[in-house]
């Protein structure tokens, strides 16, 4: 009952945001104008971007496979890809990102491992997203000009990433100590959910060895590789909107996308996505129409390619996304 409120909260506020976010979208755009820069588009430019956006997936999945080495040798590349893709679609189609809780749910049943375990990997992947895009707004903010609150928000994100990975890394080092601080705070609580809990704990910090393993080094560079490619594609939806810009606009773009992930919204970032965009570009001198024509195209197109192919990968698994997302959502 209180996880279910919780939801439905999260739900709340985030579509709350989103309104806001599209409001504020909208606001003051001459639609003539926007329309002809949706007209313009030259979707020649798509196809390469879709061929970066499939490597993405790939890199990505290896990343995370990297990441679950330690606790299963025989994970294959696909297994990874086609789980971090169902996730994707879930959180383009479900509220309060239940995306990744789908993605720990389906690796732990199809791979038979705990799915708080999977899901700590997914937490340190995240971590690992952040602290790769962090690196590169460090390095890219000397020759941009951005709003001083996006810039300082940026710079917040990163750090608190950092932070939390340092975190991890002393956590895993002191792992034997922390267990038993852990079971001395929980001796009170009825057996039931004392040997629950401690069963989860121990499972996530399973899950985070690899912060202290040589696998975190292949992980770093998996997805540092995916980012990398991401730029690429963002770059090419760029040029096919008809927006001479250099491709930094577009890297800024990822960067403060990704990072406003973290804002509660509506599933799929409606809104919230496409003020960002809008806050990116016009600081790199983009006219408000241009950019949200832009943020359209470019977030209508991984909607698209992350539905169509995670819906592939459901049917090759004779999988049901409700079921999915029903028991990911129960599970402990």
């Amino acid at each position: 009952m209180v996880s279910s409120l919780r939801t439905h909260l999260h739900l709340l506020i985030g579509l709350i945001i989103s309104a806001a976010a599209v409001y504020l979208s909208l606001r003051k755009i001459d639609f003539n104008a926007l329309w002809a820069s949706l007209r313009s588009v030259n979707y020649f430019y798509l196809i390469p971007a879709l061929g970066a956006q499939l490597a993405c997936f790939l890199l990505k999945g290896a990343g995370w496979r990297f990441l679950l080495l330690p606790v299963k040798k025989e994970i294959k590349l696909m297994s990874t890809t086609s789980v971090l893709v169902i996730g994707l679609m879930a959180n383009d189609l479900f509220p309060a990102k239940l995306g990744e809780l789908v993605r720990g749910y389906l690796m732990g049943e199809k791979e038979k491992l705990s799915k708080s375990l999977c899901l700590s990997t997914v937490a340190v992947e995240h971590l690992l997203d952040i602290l790769v895009l962090t690196i590169f707004l460090l390095l890219l903010l000397p020759s941009v000009t951005l709003p001083p609150w996006l810039r300082t928000g940026g710079m917040l994100v990163g750090f608190a990433a950092l932070g939390m990975i340092i975190v991890l890394f002393i956590l895993v080092r002191r792992e034997e100590k922390f267990l038993r601080w852990a079971e001395g705070l929980l001796a009170h609580l009825p057996d039931r959910f004392r040997g629950k809990i401690q069963s989860i704990l121990s499972n996530v910090i399973q899950g985070t060895r690899v912060v202290t393993g040589r696998y975190i080094l292949y992980a770093f560079a998996a997805i540092s590789s995916m980012w990398l490619v991401v730029f690429l594609a963002a770059y090419l939806v760029l040029i096919a909107c008809g927006l001479a810009l250099p491709i930094q606009a577009a890297v800024m773009v990822i960067i403060f996308v990704a990072f406003g992930k973290i804002i509660p919204s509506s599933p799929a970032a409606i809104g919230t996505y496409h003020y960002l965009v809008i806050l990116v570009l016009m600081s790199f001198g983009a006219s408000k129409e241009m950019a949200l024509g832009y943020a359209i195209i470019m977030h209508a197109f991984g909607f698209l390619v992350e539905v169509s192919l995670g819906l592939a990968f459901l049917f090759a698994g004779n999988l049901s996304l409700v079921r999915i997302t029903r028991r990911a959502g129960e599970a402990p």
